[in-house]
Order: structure tokens, then sequence, then C-alpha cells
């Protein structure tokens, strides 16, 4: 019965998976009761999230850039469970994993939202402040896709033109609604959320793309969730701390796991592969820029000599067309923790 069961809500979750033109998501089983929420292109960047379905409970992993988004996670959990959500864990502060959160909190009044501490912490002091920013510069967007509208003359480019329009009006429509939902419970290094079947490890091992990243761990079912620590597109170094990054992953890659629900990207990656090119990528980045700062290199003389090395070496290696947008800014950070400088 409980393998008939599973059949069908694997051919429930495959079918609604499907990606379609105003999907936030495609919904792909992982294990038995665990199934990734893969992000699809949208205007505004969603996070990836995780549904783990417990013994009595569901716990959902990151919440998306928007309430929408969220809300079409939470109608593929009430297509596969009428259990509660319970939990939501937030891995780390940036916009896109915490601003759905309170679409959970209207649907489940009693969810407790968890968080480390240093990330609920840094939600108040930065996240909230970037919102508001980036609510003020979506606006200013809004402005100039009109005018590029109006100088627009080839069908195709108008389409584009009219698509980002429609996005950035839809994602500014409800950031000037949006409530954010703090962290009603937080941990240090651990916290174990116990269940018969399947008990739930959250974990913060150090900094690593943030000062807060918390791995959720299914030691049972051999899964983690790595938020933006590791994840299935390229490495963004903007808020990181490199070279403590490298030890968290050493840590991570302890755990007993055959699956990782990454922060972003498009499949749930296998194994432990991925964390080793990750270290590969920061240790070598690190040691060039080491070399650059000690022979007396500008930050901008740094751009020009690691930038074409690593892409010559890595570009093919990670996701294709990715590493380009990423590499100038990993340099510059990488510049800045070899001169010592905080951020």
């Amino acid at each position: 019965m409980k393998s008939l069961k599973w059949l069908l809500t694997l051919l429930l979750i495959s079918s609604s998976g499907l990606p379609g033109a105003d999907k936030a998501y495609e919904f792909k089983p992982v294990v038995h009761g665990v199934y990734a929420a893969i992000a699809q292109p949208t205007f505004r960047t969603n996070s990836n999230a995780a549904i783990i379905v417990r013994d009595e409970d569901v716990l959902v992993v990151d919440t998306g850039s928007k309430p929408s988004a969220a809300r079409e996670v939470i109608a593929e959990i009430k297509k596969v469970t009428d259990k509660p959500v319970k939990y939501v864990v937030i891995t780390h502060f940036h916009g896109d994993h915490f601003q759905g959160a309170d679409a959970y909190r209207s649907a489940w009044p009693g969810v407790n939202i968890i968080s480390t501490d240093a990330t609920r912490e840094s939600i108040e002091k930065r996240g909230i402040p970037k919102m508001k920013a980036e609510l003020l510069a979506t606006s200013k967007d809004i402005g100039k896709f009109k005018s590029d509208l109006d100088k627009v003359t080839d069908p195709q480019g108008k389409e584009k033109t009219q698509e980002k329009l429609r996005g950035a009006e839809s994602y500014v429509a409800e950031l000037k609604t949006l409530h954010v939902a703090l962290p009603t419970e937080t941990f240090d290094h651990t916290l174990t959320l116990p269940s018969p079947t399947r008990p739930v490890e959250l974990l913060w091992f150090g900094k690593a793309h943030t000062d807060g990243d918390a791995f959720v761990y299914l030691p049972k079912d051999r899964v983690v969730c790595t938020g933006d620590a590791l994840q299935g597109a390229t490495p963004t170094m903007r808020d990181s701390n490199p070279y403590d990054w490298i030890r968290t992953l050493d840590a991570v890659e302890r755990l007993d796991f055959d699956y990782v629900i990454p922060g972003h990207g498009t499949e749930v990656l296998r194994g432990k592969e991925t964390f080793e090119l990750w270290k590969e990528y920061f240790n070598d980045l690190l040691a060039q820029a080491a070399d650059a700062v000690s022979s007396g290199a500008t930050l901008d003389q740094t751009r020009q000599r690691l930038v074409p090395t690593l892409e010559a070496k890595y570009a093919s290696r990670f996701p294709p067309g990715l590493f380009a947008d990423s590499v100038t800014s990993n340099v510059e950070r990488a510049y800045r923790a070899v001169s010592g400088q905080t951020y």
C-alpha cells in the first residue's frame, strides 16, 4: 500500500512539476517523501526549496524571493500530503531565501521559522535594508523598461522588454506589501528535529557563502540541503568568508550523504564531486589573488590578470554560460580577503 501511495505521489509530482510559462518551480522527487522545488527563470531569481514530509509534519527549506513563489510550493505540498508545515528553515539572509516566509505563516499560523543566530541578525540588519533598496531600484527599472519599449521596433525585442516590464511590475507590487517573517527560533551550531523515521539535523559548520549558512541533513535518507554554500550554478562570493568557506565545505563533506538539494541550479546533485570542484576553485582563486597582492598589483591589475586565467581553467567545468557572470566579482572579493579587508 505504501509503495502504491508513493507511486501515485510520484506521478502527481512529476505531472505538476512540468515547467510552464508562469511556473516558478519544477518539482522533482529525491527520495520517498523528499522533493526538490527547482526554481525556474523569473524576473527576480528564486532560490530552490526542499519539501520534507515527515511522520507528523512537513519541513520546508528556503522560501523564495516573494510570497507568490512560496504559495506555489504550498499548493504543491497540499497535493501530496495533508500534514501541516511545522518548520521552515531559512539557510541564509539573502532575499531569495527569506522573502517568501510570510506565506507559510499565513497558511500555517503556528509554523516555526528557524535559522542560525547569525542569519536572523543579518536579515534584520542587512537583508531588510537590501530588500528596500531593491524596491527602489526595481521601480526605476520599470521606468527604463517603459522607455525602452517605445524605442524597440522588432517584435522579438519588444516582447522581451514587455516580459521584463511585467516581471518588474509584479515584483514591485509584491515587495510593497511584503511583511517580513523573521525566524522564530534560532540555533548556534546544531539543532535536531526528532521524528521516528525522518529526524532532521540543522547544522552550522562555520562561515561560508555568508556568516550564517545552515545545512539541513537527513541522516537516514542520506540527503543534505546546502543553500548557496554549495549549489548547482557557480559560487557567488560578495558576502562570503572565502577561507572559512573551504573549511566549511570540508566539514559538510564528512557527512554521509548521496543527494544534495542545492540553493540554485537545475538538478539535484549526487555525491561529493561538486564539493571538490568548489574547493579547488576557491583555493586556486585565493592563491592567485595572494600572488597578485604580494607583487604589488592593484585591484584592477589583479582583475586583468586573474579573470582570463580562471575562465580558461574553470568555465567549462561549471554549468554552461554561468562562470563569466561571477568570476570578476569573485576576484574582487578574493583580493579584499587576501588584503585583509572584510568586504
